[in-house]
């Protein structure tokens, strides 16, 4: 085309300006990648160079000038547009560099409020936690203080009731004191039996307190054995008749259903148990029903418990009492604290025992004015209990008569002067040749003198200079060839001769003078003579 609107010779410069122009537009708009440019720059040089060959429309010296134009444009198009392309894709990086940095600032601030929300939610676990703990420590502290002023209840109340027979107590003792001064024989001898009296429910009244003081303070460990319930309803209502006749009720168990209930429990403590919420029976019969008043025992057999259910017709008890009458010393219908309807811890024993005995539940039913039903479930003994550890209740001792011990040798080992002399009145009256020591010590060197083997060794727990009843036990297992029997009367709660000495040959003060008699006998294995 130049060819034809341009004759010979060309002017070279507006020739090339138009190729300068397309690469211009090549290399500046149209923005190309930088390779593709390249290829197609040198693609335009080439065909401008085959069409000069095949024209020789440009004078050669003309044509290399331009065409050095030429390459100079297309060499600096092609940096400029690499540069442009380097640029392009620095930018491309970064942006996705960028947007990956948002993706992972993303992922960072949704785990970043996750760990807000994690510590949001421990943040208030832990507060309730601590509140919890705080409550609880309340709760705590309020049964602390709720059990510290049931403590003092308790020891106030025994405290009140160990006042009373005391006192009459020293007013008898002070009265039969004048009478044996007036020489008033038969005076005096009311006066010391009343006495005993008073002393006896003293006596009654403190180890009932020791008792429940021991259960609720975990010394006891019951000893489960298999033990016919049946036999246990058996004596327990014989030696409880006399008694019910006494008060004009009458004491029934059917005869029918006395078949062998074997149950698995504790043989020392379930008749103690029965005895009480017979005799609670018993002592709160409703007096308006003179001669209908009646006491009921009955035994319920399941196949896997027995229930021993007392019934009687006596006053009853409201329900808002239900709880109260298994607190010590509360008697509903005993407001005047009449000592003969009982001491107020029968009751508070059984829930003591049987919320120790692992399977026993106590239930009570009661309608005012009606009656009672109090009973007490318990586990059937299974078959290898039964075979190995089968145990029938003993039957009860005939009384003991002290003329069964004369002549028998003791020594006592005991460091309360007052204790030791009434020991020391009992054994002369009772005709015991004995000797009588304070101290571990001069017991050792009393068995070093005497010539004769003792029949029994009755000793205090806690004796002076750090020893006790063990070091007794020792002294005798290493002085004497055979076993001499001891027997242990102590004060103290919770007190244990395991591995030394048998569960009967510990007894509580204070304790009675036919309980003393019956223990020796027993341990020296004297058969009683007849009074």
């Amino acid at each position: 085309m130049q060819t034809v609107l341009a004759p010979r010779p060309f002017n070279f410069t507006h020739f090339f300006v138009g190729f300068y122009l397309i690469l211009f537009y090549q290399f500046g708009f149209l923005r190309l990648r930088a390779k593709a440019t390249l290829i197609l720059t040198l693609c335009v040089i080439a065909a401008i160079v085959i069409a000069q060959l095949l024209t020789r429309a440009v004078e050669p010296e003309n044509f290399a000038a331009g065409m050095f134009y030429l390459l100079n444009v297309a060499v600096l198009g092609h940096s400029v547009n690499v540069n442009a392309e380097r640029h392009v894709r620095e930018r491309y990086v970064a942006v996705q560099a960028l947007a990956h940095s948002n993706g992972a600032l993303q992922v960072a601030n949704a785990a970043l409020a996750q760990k807000h929300d994690d510590l949001e939610l421990a943040r208030r676990d832990q507060q309730i936690r601590s509140d919890a703990l705080i409550a609880l420590r309340e709760q705590q502290r309020e049964a602390a203080e709720q059990a510290s002023r049931a403590k003092s209840r308790f020891l106030a109340a025994a405290a009140h009731d160990l006042r009373q027979p005391m006192h009459a107590l020293n007013l008898f003792l002070a009265a039969a004191d004048e009478a044996l001064e007036a020489r008033d024989i038969e005076a005096s001898s009311r006066l010391i039996g009343d006495a005993r009296k008073a002393s006896v429910l003293t006596a009654r009244l403190f180890n009932g307190v020791l008792d429940l003081s021991k259960l609720e303070s975990g010394h006891v460990k019951p000893v489960y054995a298999s033990v016919d319930l049946s036999q246990v309803i058996d004596e327990t209502v014989e030696q409880l008749a006399a008694f019910a006749a006494s008060r004009g009720v009458a004491l029934r168990y059917g005869r029918a259903l006395r078949r062998p209930a074997w149950v698995r429990t504790d043989a020392d403590w379930i008749p103690r148990v029965l005895s009480n919420l017979i005799a609670n029976g018993i002592k709160y019969a409703d007096p308006s029903k003179t001669g209908r008043s009646t006491v009921i025992v009955g035994l319920v057999r399941m196949p896997n418990y027995v229930r021993i259910d007392v019934l009687d017709n006596g006053i009853g008890i409201a329900p808002e009492h239900w709880d109260a009458i298994f607190q010590p010393f509360v008697q509903i219908g005993n407001p005047e604290r009449d000592r003969e309807k009982g001491l107020g811890l029968g009751l508070s024993i059984v829930n003591a025992v049987v919320a120790l005995l692992e399977g026993h539940r106590l239930e009570l039913k009661s309608i005012e004015g009606r009656g009672s039903r109090f009973s007490v479930r318990m586990p059937v003994a299974d078959q290898f209990s039964l075979q190995e550890s089968a145990i029938s209740p003993v039957e009860a001792p005939s009384p003991q008569s002290a003329s069964s011990l004369r002549g028998l040798y003791v020594l006592l080992v005991e460091d309360d002067s007052l204790v030791r002399a009434s020991m020391e009145a009992l054994f002369a009256r009772w005709g015991v040749l004995f000797d009588a020591v304070r101290t571990v010590a001069a017991f050792d060197e009393l068995l070093q003198t005497i010539e004769r083997v003792p029949d029994l060794i009755i000793s205090d727990y806690r004796l002076p200079e750090g020893s006790t009843a063990h070091d007794v036990v020792k002294l005798l297992g290493d002085h004497f060839s055979r076993p001499v029997p001891c027997l242990v009367v102590t004060g103290e709660a919770g007190v244990s001769m395991l591995g030394t000495l048998a569960e009967r040959s510990v007894l509580s003060k204070p304790l009675s003078a036919d309980m003393l008699i019956a223990r020796m006998l027993e341990l020296t294995g004297v058969p009683a003579r007849a009074c």
